[in-house]
């Protein structure tokens, strides 16, 4: 007998499931009739509509991917290296990238499960990506190395490529760290609800990059 067509409601309610049952549980410890379950959907549709569970993770992580509109896709482009302008364009450009992706790592303020869920799903897959949607995530991620490494390539000619995708991981790897300790900087400075001021985590992080790349333009020598 075939399953009978999924509706937009059945394909939502899937999907939010398999990103709770995936993020808590990896892969390997999310089942699909557990998932389908939580649904109130029949497990057949996943393999029918999904063809089976790593389709269904696969489309999940789609859902992810496009479930709000990045801030980072919206920057404005760069003029070409050796362009009048391209310096302070690439100074501008990496401050905005940074405020971009900081605002969409606190997009998710805990109020809604599913995005919560999304995040610790995306951080695992980060970390250890599966050759299945490696794919996927690199087509996803590729514009976000692409704009950082543009504006570093400007800033710092004088670096070679490992040297600067170095640095790029660095400063990556800041904004994603703080956003992935978010609980425990909470609980150290007793404040639930940190940071109220997002403006000036983001300044921070601006000014931290900005001093570890060396750019001296940024921050003006204070007059004698």
């Amino acid at each position: 007998m075939t399953p009978p067509a999924l509706t937009h409601d059945t394909r939502t309610r899937l999907l939010e499931s398999a990103i709770l049952h995936f993020a808590a549980k990896g892969f390997d410890g999310a089942g699909i009739r557990e998932i389908a379950k939580s649904a109130n959907a029949n497990s057949a549709l996943v393999a029918y509509h999904f063809c089976g569970k790593e389709g269904l993770y696969l489309e999940a992580l789609k859902v992810i991917f496009t479930r709000k509109v990045s801030p980072v896709s919206q920057l404005a482009g760069l003029p070409p290296i050796g362009s009048p302008g391209a310096r302070q364009a690439a100074l501008q450009g990496f401050q905005d990238y940074i405020r971009a992706f900081i605002t969409e790592l606190m997009s998710c303020d805990g109020s809604d499960p599913v995005d919560e869920a999304a995040m610790i799903l995306m951080a695992r897959e980060m970390q250890s990506p599966r050759a299945a949607s490696s794919d996927l995530l690199i087509e996803h991620l590729q514009p976000y190395v692409t704009y950082l490494m543009n504006c570093l390539q400007v800033l710092r000619p004088d670096l070679n490529e490992d040297e600067l995708f170095a640095m790029g991981v660095s400063i990556q790897g800041l904004m994603i760290h703080f956003r992935n300790s978010l609980g425990i900087i909470r609980l150290i400075r007793g404040d639930p609800a940190y940071p109220d001021d997002l403006a000036k985590v983001i300044r921070h992080h601006i000014d931290f990059s900005l001093r570890g790349l060396g750019v001296p333009e940024a921050f003006p020598l204070p007059r004698n």
